[in-house]
């Protein structure tokens, strides 16, 4: 009897684990791609409005990186080439979302609403965006996607770590900047385990070395992380090696070299970091949810023993590095270099002309030297009306909200390493959670980053951005006289 018992019990066990298997194939979402060019529909890949103000395009990933519609690079190439004033923003979403997710519909919005503004409209620039999708989400079964943190972090480390994507972002970047375009700019957007791709991706090329003893320089113009979902190790390390090539001088209010202080070309203005990171304050899955993850994969992994690692712009100081791997850059407070500080509520400012999100506005028509910006919302989700069941209308006319509250805010420096790096922590009115990057207030933000980088000019002219050429490496005498004046 008490084999039959055993035997049956191991039976049941069987079918349990079975259906389990059966239930969790069953809820797996497809690779796609989603959005496949046919002979029939040659520009499937390819959206946007008849007025023709701004085009979407998707390119998607699989698992290892690899393209699953090589012809949908192209199509994305082909309206870049046809623009002759580009402005090209390509965007990584996160977990939980993938090519055919309402994250598509929030993008879509915010193309929209930068199109329509008279600041691009007026000078008749092209709005671009391409949506570079992977399987952020690989369960369907409600309840059991949670599950995925590992495997979708482990998917995004692994795009990545492949070929493809940065060749992508390359190639769309480069044709943005192709000669006989007079306006030009490329900004790179991630967000969660999209900024862990978009930010190991561009990472390993940022400070690339060239054949003539120095670095190279980056095809795009900007590149902005919201709340990141990764692991603060490779931030660390690039943080590391800004420092090492960079001294902040408070009197030019430039990063400059280390090597040789007389090398102007390589000098870094402050107002472009090579790298921006976002960290909104209250965003629980960043906060809370990936150090338990990450001390699981620790335990899991009986990984206990770490080394220790030097802190960027603390000379001397090391700290285990099992403080990077369990917090990401905007919630390592041995990273974060910067916040948003608020300064207080404020009246908008005069000859506004937009209905919608007119923060944004005043944002992108003046120059901030003091890292000052305006927000004018309240931060209540009323952006989510605009995306029907994942479906957006281009150039539905949308009233004012009719409850503006301006305030005015600050980028401001509050200590650790001062380089072309910013990892910043924003207040949950400008960016609520984890999901909150496509708020009124987060765009009006990266409306005023944007401007900072590339401020307007005599005329309210903008010229095409010069490339960053990062300096040549520094000897040790260098460093040892720059470590001593800290």
């Amino acid at each position: 009897m008490k084999t039959n018992s055993n035997t049956n019990r191991n039976a049941l066990c069987l079918i349990l684990v079975t259906l389990t298997l059966m239930m969790l194939l069953g809820s797996c979402a497809s690779y796609g791609p989603y959005h496949a060019n046919t002979a029939a529909k040659p520009s499937n890949s390819v959206r946007g409005p008849a007025d023709g103000r701004y085009k979407m395009a998707f390119i998607e990933f699989g698992d290892q990186g690899s393209p699953l519609d090589n012809s949908q690079r192209k199509a994305a190439l082909e309206i870049i080439h046809k623009a002759e004033r580009p402005l090209l923003f390509v965007y990584i979403h996160g977990w939980q979302n993938n090519a055919t997710s309402s994250d598509v519909c929030r993008f879509e919005h915010f193309l929209d609403t930068v199109s329509s503004f008279p600041e691009f409209t007026g000078r008749k620039i092209t709005v671009i965006g391409v949506y570079i999708a992977w399987r952020g989400k690989d369960l369907t079964l409600p309840g059991l996607n949670f599950l995925t943190f590992w495997s979708r972090k482990s998917a995004g480390g692994g795009i990545a770590a492949a070929n493809s994507c940065l060749a992508s972002i390359e190639e769309l970047a480069v044709a943005a900047h192709e000669p006989g375009k007079d306006y030009h700019h490329t900004v790179l957007l991630g967000h969660s385990f999209g900024a862990l791709v978009l930010g190991n991706t561009i990472s390993h090329s940022i400070l690339g070395a060239n054949g003539e003893g120095g670095r190279s320089s980056s095809a795009w113009d900007m590149a902005v992380a919201f709340n990141s979902a990764d692991s603060s190790i490779t931030t660390r390390q690039l943080m590391s090696e800004f420092d090492y090539l960079y001294r902040y001088d408070p009197q030019k209010r430039a990063y400059v070299s280390r090597g040789n202080l007389g090398e102007e070309t390589a000098t870094v203005s402050e107002n472009r970091p090579a790298m921006v990171f976002l960290q909104s304050e209250n965003d629980s899955a960043t906060g809370q949810i990936f150090p338990i993850g990450t001390g699981l994969i620790n335990a899991t992994n009986l990984h206990f023993h770490w080394q220790k690692v030097p802190i960027p712009g603390h000379p001397g100081e090391k700290v285990s590095e099992n403080e990077f791997y369990t917090h990401t850059p905007g919630n390592n407070k041995y990273l974060v270099n910067y916040h948003v500080v608020p300064l207080g509520e404020s009246s908008p400012p005069q000859g506004l002309r937009a209905t919608e999100n007119r923060a944004f506005e005043a944002n992108i028509k003046q120059n901030h030297p003091d890292f000052s910006f305006y927000t004018s919302e309240h931060n209540d989700g009323h952006e989510g009306s605009f995306c029907r069941n994942g479906e957006y209308s281009p150039g539905e006319v949308r009233p004012p909200t009719g409850k503006e509250l301006w305030r005015r805010w600050k980028f401001e420096y509050t200590g650790n390493a001062r380089i072309p790096c910013w990892i910043v922590r924003v207040p949950k009115d400008i960016i609520w959670g984890h999901g909150g990057l496509w708020s009124d207030n987060s765009v009006a933000m990266l409306g005023a980053l944007f401007r900072m980088e590339f401020p307007l000019g005599p005329g309210g002219m903008v010229a095409p951005p010069k490339p960053r050429t990062a300096p040549k490496s520094p000897d040790l005498q260098q460093l040892n006289r720059d470590s001593n004046a800290q």
